[in-house]
């Protein structure tokens, strides 16, 4: 195995005139991507950075992300990407958590990064993207690629390519710590398991700071297939980018799915070039997956994962979608997650590690080369993830005589909000720090467009009153917006257990009764 930079260099060698990227009116071909890899690379070690420094970038999709994944794979650099809908103080927890020494970002972001500068000292660079400097010292990154092309011939596949932040259970952000060799063996699982060949076409309009994206972009670069970028999701923009470029395949969330199947004259777009759809990150409806199946007349296939994984652990393949439509006694396939993917092994085990009877609940674990090295900074969460080589997914499942899964509960606690992750217990540590606030709790329930909403369910403190608008603006000023509760229930009191335990589960029930596919 190698580093990500040998996808490119690979393909920089057998076809380097064929096309690798299309962004708007520019194109770079696979030889202007690795050259341009290489003088990134430089412009960063000319700065002073060396091996294992890590680089922050705050950026839309773009050409530039493949400078940076490869760019910053050939000077042994880490990749810490940040999500640009965060809120300035969970940008600064993860530029300082992380060490990194250099944020890269586009003119949407100037503001807020200047906002929170003086908080994050160990940054010794500020690299911008557009043609304005937004504020003294910054550095222009079209001066970085004035440099000689670099490559540091020591980085190896057990190296960190990159540091990818997830919601935790602490109220803070775990770091992921993923080495070269855990994203190409998943890139290497995904492109075998869907027969990818150099005729796929990517469009990428799910954000590139996600590793969800990252897999499908990895899996064709490394059959040296093409991509297609668009800035960030609107319907319009994504179904004009297919009719233009004609992509073969594309990443959505459902919440994407959606958005696009409902979006006025669809149908006069020539759609006809995509031949898969992945889907995956929360629930899909049945009655969904069919209108989409008819609008966009390709496959449909669907995998479950997480960061942690790098990010595939399971795969529901076309042929099984294509059962579970058409065939009444398959229709169960639809409520699956698939079955393991290839180069990982997936079990459903009991608490002390054995496996299930079909039929029992029990917790998904994983083993494989793409699976993380651990959380950064966190050696007990690593140590309770990470146990005899397997990964401790905290997702419920059962798993039948074929070895579907069949997700139950997923991650404690965790919500998928259009296909962004929501920890609970971040949203509460932000309730209670309202002065009347007594205790709260958080929890997800369904909803048409995005799968689930955040609904905040909050006891006050004797003889306080606060009302939602209150609460939710209180909230603004502490969290990302898409974690903000999207209503706020005000009881007497929270479910409890003996033990004193806030009953979530009862909370829930009554949202989601009747629903029989609670996770996808």
């Amino acid at each position: 195995m190698q580093t990500l930079l040998g996808q490119l260099k690979h393909w920089n060698k057998l076809t380097p005139s064929k096309p690798f990227v299309y962004d708007g009116e520019l194109t770079l071909t696979y030889a202007e991507a690795y050259n341009r890899a290489l003088r990134f690379a430089g412009g960063l070690r000319k700065l002073g950075l060396e091996k294992g420094v890590r680089v922050a970038p705050i950026m839309f999709n773009g050409f530039r992300w493949y400078d940076l994944y490869y760019g910053l794979s050939a000077g042994g650099f880490v990749n810490v990407p940040l999500n640009f809908r965060l809120a300035g103080p969970e940008l600064v927890y993860q530029i300082n958590d992380s060490e990194a020494q250099a944020i890269i970002m586009d003119p949407e972001f100037y503001d807020v990064i200047a906002q929170i500068k003086e908080q994050i000292p160990g940054v010794r660079h500020f690299i911008y993207t557009g043609e304005e400097k937004p504020f003294e010292g910054s550095i222009s990154y079209d001066t970085l690629l004035e440099a000689e092309p670099y490559e540091n011939s020591n980085t190896n596949e057990n190296d960190l390519f990159g540091i990818y932040y997830t919601g935790g259970t602490t109220g803070q952000a775990k770091g992921v710590i993923l080495t070269h060799k855990s994203i190409i063996s998943n890139a290497y699982h995904l492109a075998t398991a869907m027969r990818f060949g150099s005729e796929q076409v990517g469009l990428h309009s799910a954000p590139m700071f996600h590793l969800a994206d990252g897999a499908v972009n990895f899996a064709i670069t490394l059959v040296g297939g093409a991509h297609v970028l668009v800035k960030a999701f609107d319907p319009v923009a994504v179904l004009k980018a297919v009719e233009h470029y004609k992509p073969t395949i594309s990443l959505w969330v459902p919440t994407m799915i959606n958005m696009l199947v409902n979006e006025p004259g669809i149908s006069e777009y020539d759609l006809s070039s995509l031949q898969y759809i992945i889907y995956g990150a929360s629930p899909i409806s049945p009655s969904l997956l069919r209108k989409a199946v008819k609008e966009f007349a390709c496959e449909f296939t669907q995998v479950y994962g997480m960061t942690e994984a790098g990010p595939i652990l399971t795969i529901l393949f076309p042929e099984e979608h294509r059962q579970g439509l058409s065939d009444e006694n398959k229709q169960y396939l639809l409520k699956a997650a698939g079955r393991q993917i290839i180069g990982v092994d997936v079990r459903v085990v009991d608490e002390n590690g054995t496996d299930v009877q079909p039929g029992e609940v029990g917790e998904i674990i994983a083993c494989g080369d793409n699976i993380m090295q651990g959380y950064l900074n966190k050696p007990q969460e690593t140590a309770e993830a990470l146990i005899d080589g397997w990964y401790w997914t905290k997702d419920l499942a059962t798993i039948d005589e074929d070895k579907y899964i069949f997700m139950v509960d997923r991650a404690k606690d965790m919500i998928i909000t259009g296909g962004e992750n929501v920890y609970s217990v971040e949203v509460e540590d932000a309730l209670v720090g309202h002065p009347d606030v007594l205790e709260a709790a958080v929890i997800g329930v369904p909803h048409k467009e995005w799968g689930e909403s955040v609904l905040a369910v909050v006891a006050v403190r004797p003889g306080a009153t606060v009302d939602e608008a209150e609460l939710r603006d209180f909230c603004k000023q502490r969290i990302a917006g898409y974690k903000v509760p999207k209503a706020v229930e005000v009881v007497e009191a929270l479910p409890k257990s003996g033990a004193g335990k806030i009953l979530k589960k009862d909370l829930r029930e009554k949202y989601w009764e009747g629903i029989d596919r609670r996770v996808g």
